[in-house]
Parts: structure tokens; sequence; C-alpha cells
């Protein structure tokens, strides 16, 4: 009796052993809950719960009629685009793949920096698919994914002049904030030549204010001047500095520095190729591009397919499948990173199958065939000619 209950409750024991499994992995994304109409934002696709990931794919969609894809790029330890990677702004859906090399991705982390531009006001969202991917050695984590809605505003009035950041000042210590409405962030690109400066000076009595503006990260502020803004022409584009050099009355001096870039002009003309035309939608086929930009560089390409924006990339090419027969557009515009563009447009013929005709032989190479012909006659034709002859003339014997 005793052997057959062990027999019974020991499987039972073994099998009720807990097998480990690793924490599931959650993929969301993260950014603004509202903007304004006209404004781009970001939105960072994040981890949570990640154990040891190399790879990501970040499958999801985004309401197209409120926002217009511009652009993705890899973050944190993902440092290198995964090919497969695509946008259809038509659809308002994306694929962004992204991969290490070196350290992995553990516990949250940031894996890939989405940007939009907000069309018109509404409610919008930016929706992962399950269809997504957290992998670590091939073995797929995603436990769940998430969703962000953005409530996008009609767009507010920009100030007119520079705002400064409210900071605590102790009193008897100075602080100068160099700041501009125009260009407030030093590592972004600004288009406009016209730079709205201003400056708050706090915690001693001013005695004298100079200013300077030129492309030397530390050039001279020499210039006296009165007041708490001025606004500059920038002569060419570039990257310039403002300086401000403030003398206390006890004599003590301090100074502040302020980067900006300035790009105005658009990027070199685009010129897209088409790899072939005449030819049906089943032989591969893709738009070719790329320009450069004196400046601030190419920051991105958006491709135009008979009117429709179809990509939003960084590559230089773009696969034309599925189309049907006639003529077809396209325009690829090239943009700067300070939003400066170009554009350039070529048009291909798409056929259908039975408008294909097999390749017909050169004149020069059917004229040879017939010449070899006459001479392969000829030489088959003449020998018996002369064959006959002679069995003419030959006398006949008595």
């Amino acid at each position: 009796m005793l052997k057959r209950l062990l027999s019974f409750l020991l499987p039972a024991v073994l099998f009720a052993v807990p097998t480990v499994v690793f924490a599931a992995t959650n993929m969301y994304p993260t950014g603004p809950k509202s903007v304004n109409v006209g404004q781009t934002f970001t939105v960072t696709v994040t981890l949570s719960g990640a154990k040891d990931v190399d790879t990501i794919r970040a499958n999801g969609s985004y309401t197209n009629d409120l926002l217009q894809w511009k652009g993705a790029a890899p973050t944190g330890v993902f440092q290198n685009v995964s090919p497969g990677t695509y946008v259809d702004q038509a659809k308002g859906i994306f694929s962004f793949g992204a991969f290490t090399l070196s350290s992995h991705a553990n516990n949250t982390a940031s894996t890939a920096v989405l940007t939009f531009k907000a069309l018109k006001a509404g409610t919008a969202y930016v929706q992962l698919t399950t269809n997504s991917r957290v992998l670590s050695a091939g073995e797929d984590q995603l436990g769940s994914v998430g969703r962000l809605t953005i409530t996008v505003n009609d767009a507010k009035p920009v100030p007119e002049q520079p705002q400064p950041v409210p900071t605590t000042v102790t009193p008897g210590t100075p602080s100068i904030s160099l700041f501009s409405a125009s260009a407030p962030d030093p590592n972004v690109w600004y288009s406009t030549t016209t730079v709205a400066i201003g400056w708050t000076i706090q915690g001693k009595t001013v005695k004298t204010t100079y200013f300077g503006f030129d492309q030397s990260p530390e050039g001279p502020a020499d210039v006296s001047i009165s007041g708490t803004s001025t606004n500059l022409n920038v002569p060419h584009d570039g990257v310039w500095y403002a300086h401000l050099n403030v003398i206390f009355t006890d004599g003590t001096r301090q100074r502040a520095d302020l980067r900006i870039q300035v790009d105005h002009e658009a990027p070199h003309a685009e010129v897209p190729t088409v790899d072939q035309t005449l030819v049906p939608s089943s032989i591969p086929n893709a738009v070719r591009f790329g320009t450069t930009d004196d400046t601030s560089g190419i920051d991105h390409y958006e491709v135009y397919l008979d009117g429709s924006l179809v990509a939003s990339t960084t590559f230089q090419s773009y696969p034309l499948m599925n189309l049907a027969p006639g003529t077809h557009e396209v325009r690829v515009t090239a943009f700067d990173r300070a939003g400066n563009s170009s554009t350039g447009k070529t048009q291909f013929v798409i056929v259908s199958p039975a408008q294909v005709t097999p390749p017909t032989a050169p004149m020069s190479l059917l004229w040879l065939w017939i010449i070899l012909i006459l001479l392969f006659l000829l030489l088959i034709i003449i020998p018996w000619i002369v064959i006959d002859r002679r069995r003419k003339k030959k006398p006949t014997r008595r």
C-alpha cells in the first residue's frame, strides 16, 4: 500500500516543481500628452523589465490624418538600424528595427526615437502592435505593448521676445542667463536669419554690460550695450556665438556665451532616378535619390508616389512594387536639419505582361547569320556542281 501511495505522489511532487520563467518585457511609447498644430515632437519607444535584450522590432500605427511621420533613429545601446525598417504614411503604419553589438539592454531602456509633426487638431495616438519583437539571443521576451494618446491643439502664438528660464539666485551671488526665443536650443539648427537674444542679470548691481556676436566660441564681448535684449541679422549660414561680459559695481566680472546654429539655404537640387521603365511590375524596380547640404546636412527624405507620401526615410532608395500599368510619378523632397527642403521628380511607365515583347536580334547579327547560311550553302552547292560537270565531260567506254 505504501509503495502504491509513493508511486502516486512522487510524480505529482515532481511535476509540481515550478520551472524558471523569465519576466516578460513591456514595450511602450512615451512622449508629450499635448502638442500644438505645426509642432514637431518626438516619441520614445521604451522597454521595461528587459533582460539582456540585443534586438528590437517596433511595429505600430499612428493617426496619419493628424500626425505626419518625420523619421526615426535608434537610441541608447541600440545604435544599428535593422533591415526591413519602413513607414507607410498613407496607411499610418511603421516598422522600426535596431540591434546592438556591444552591451545589452536591461531593466528600463530607451530603444528608438520616432519623430512626428502635428498636422491638425484632434486626438491622436501612437500604438505599438503585438507583432513587435524584443529579442535576447534570438528568444522573444515581449509581454505587452503600449499606446500613447496625444491631444493636438490649435497652434499657440510664439512669444515675440525671448523668455528666460526661471532660476533661484542666492543674494550676493551673480547669475547671468543668456537665451534666444528664435533659437532656444544650442544643438538644433534653425532657418531664421534674424536672431532675438535676451539676458537677465541677477545677484549684484551691474556697472557695465558688453556684448559680442561672432563665429568664435570664446570671441570678444567688447561693445557696450544697454537694455536686456537685442535683435541680430546673421550675415551667412553657420555656427554663431553670442557673448555677454558683465562688470559689476564691486569690480567683479562674469561672462556668458550662447551657441546659435543657422541654416536658411535649401539642400542642393534633388534629382531622383528610377532603375527601369517600360517594364512590368514583377520586374524588381526602385527609385534612387540623394543630395547634399552645405551647412547642417541632410536630415531625411520624403518620397511621394503619384502624389501620396509613401516614405519618410534616411535611406537613399525606395522600392517600386505592385504598381498598376501606366505612367507613374515619383517626387522626392530632401530636408536639411533646419527644415529647409528641395524637391525633384521623375516619371516612369509600368506595362502589363502582355505588352512585353521578346528582344529582337540586332540587324548586324541578322546579316551575319544570313551570310553564314549562304556560305554554308555555297560550300555544298559548288563542289556538287564541279563534280557533276566532270561526270558529264568524262567519255563513255564502249
